[in-house]
């Protein structure tokens, strides 16, 4: 049986993360386990924290797309291939009740995998932040499906 330890901010977990062009076609579940890292938590008076998770990817972003490549270093820390590119789209989020149904246990049975160190973390807030402002941020609340 996994933990449930409280989540962190920079955390990184595994996530049927869904798409919002999947959502768009009806899917209500993602199509398959990724990296995600959790960039926000909202506390809740039921002891339930909220997530909002960003997902990683080793496919080329789309033109236009709001992303922030991971270094190398941290491939290999976060347990991505080194030998891939790999991206943290900033555009797309998922938003779900700690801890979700399609969250994917470690080894150790744990929820969390790894974390991203403290500057790439606030690479990607601002990064997100910016993408927010815009008003180009997707959210897909994964509790209202």
């Amino acid at each position: 049986m996994a933990k449930t330890e409280l989540p962190k901010v920079g955390q990184v977990i595994r996530h049927y993360f869904l798409w919002a062009d999947e959502q768009a076609a009806g899917r209500t579940e993602g199509a398959k386990a990724r990296p995600c890292i959790i960039i926000a938590i909202e506390p809740r008076p039921n002891g339930e924290p909220r997530v909002t998770v960003l997902p990683i990817t080793s496919q080329p972003p789309k033109p236009n797309a709001s992303v922030v490549a991971v270094p190398g270093a941290l491939k290999e820390r976060l347990g991505l291939d080194p030998a891939r590119p790999a991206w943290v789209v900033v555009e797309e989020a998922n938003v779900f009740a700690w801890p979700g149904f399609d969250l994917v246990p470690s080894r150790d049975g744990d929820f969390v995998h790894s974390a991203v160190t403290s500057g790439f973390f606030q690479q990607i807030v601002a990064a997100a932040l910016a993408v927010h402002s815009r008003g180009k941020l997707q959210i897909t609340d994964r509790d209202d499906l």
